[in-house]
């Protein structure tokens, strides 16, 4: 019998290359994968990579009318030729393009996943802008796939559709490779502390995402600042034009002797490894990955009490929830994980991978996917 055939849409190649690696090379075992992605150097390597067929569709990340209509024709034109059996899009643009096209080709089975909901934290206009955009992909979808819990129930309660929400698994889009990820893994780095010069007995707290407004590197910073001498903070990832820090907090960041701003890093382990406890300190999140692969590395988190986030922490089992926007929330609990005791570090770090293990592990996550197809194809 003949696969049938599954396109695969993100709005920049990097999702392919990193969250989504190895996803289409797994799924084309049952069907007729391709992806189709913005070209860009990381997309040469996802078609070396997952050996399927790849497909450049330039899309912007940003709201631009023109750009989208000429993203829009030439999506159109692809689907018109190949004619997939199924699409399924994830990130915002991608779902915009790639539902519209889908549905004005008459692909049968259309599915958008949503990740991290941006319009919850916007105001005015581009709040509406926002929320009208999402109504469009759920239209145009036939089935709609929210990345966790928190995300499915703000699109729920801002009414951005009345289609059936059913989450993949117990969340996330990729699961996570728990032997990758994993302390005792040989391959990985483990003398980052020391080529920093941070003393063995010094506490390191470690970021990890991009550098930008809504990452809270405010609070983060400014509760770092609370702590004794004896403390480090790395921050590891590219810093964001698109939504620069506060230029006061950016210059701490550089001037700081502590604060160790590492870039971006496609390898995270070395940081995780000589990291004490991970925080994220996001005012928004989807299903953050870097908190389940700093689980799957046995490292408590302090996260925001945030969608995602507070579908992977339980307060004082494998980390600690605080309030987001609030620096001082976020430095009593640096605080308490700094006096926390090594047995109960030990313990938290413990659970933190085995909540890793028993939920989000990969191959299980990619078998649930692909069975998801698979039922969606028979009905």
């Amino acid at each position: 019998m003949k696969k049938k055939t599954l396109f695969i849409v993100t709005t920049v190649p990097e999702t392919l290359d990193t969250i989504l690696k190895n996803q289409p090379k797994f799924l084309n075992n049952t069907f007729d994968v391709s992806v189709v992605s913005s070209p860009a150097p990381a997309l040469d390597r996802v078609a070396k990579n997952e050996g399927v067929s790849v497909h450049p569709v330039l899309m912007s990340r940003g709201i631009n009318v023109f750009r989208d209509f000429i993203s829009l024709f030439f999506m159109i034109k692809l689907f018109l030729i190949h004619k997939p059996d199924i699409v399924h899009s994830y990130t915002p643009k991608a779902g915009l393009i790639a539902m519209l096209a889908a549905r004005l080709c008459f692909v049968k089975i259309k599915i958008h996943t949503f990740t991290g909901l941006i319009f919850p934290t916007q105001t005015g206009f581009k709040k509406c802008l926002l929320i009208f955009i999402d109504r469009i992909i759920c239209k145009s979808a036939t089935h709609i796939v929210p990345e966790g819990e928190g995300v499915k129930r703000d699109l729920l309660s801002y009414k951005i559709t009345s289609k059936q929400l059913k989450l993949i698994g117990n969340g996330n889009i990729a699961g996570i490779d728990i032997e990758y990820f994993n302390k005792n893994n040989n391959s990985i780095n483990t003398n980052l502390k020391s080529e920093l010069s941070i003393p063995v007995e010094h506490f390191v707290f470690t970021f990890v995402g991009r550098l930008n407004i809504d990452k809270g590197l405010k609070e983060l910073v400014n509760a770092f600042l609370l702590q004794t001498e004896k403390n480090h903070l790395l921050l590891v990832g590219d810093i964001d034009d698109t939504a620069p820090i506060q230029p006061d907090i950016m210059a701490i960041i550089k001037n700081h002797s502590r604060i160790h701003m590492l870039g971006f890093h496609s390898d995270i382990r070395p940081a995780l490894i000589a990291s004490d406890v991970l925080v994220l300190s996001s005012y928004r999140e989807g299903f953050p990955n870097v908190v389940l692969q700093a689980g799957a590395m046995s490292l408590p988190v302090i996260a925001t009490d945030i969608n995602g986030c507070n579908e992977i922490i339980t307060p004082d089992f494998n980390g600690w929830l605080v309030e987001p926007r609030n620096e001082d929330s976020l430095a009593k609990a640096m605080q308490n994980a700094i006096n926390a005791s090594t047995p109960s570090l030990s313990l938290m770090a413990s659970n933190a991978r085995t909540r890793i293990v028993e939920r989000f592990e990969r191959n299980t996550y990619l078998k649930t996917l692909e069975n998801f197809y698979v039922q969606l194809v028979k009905s």
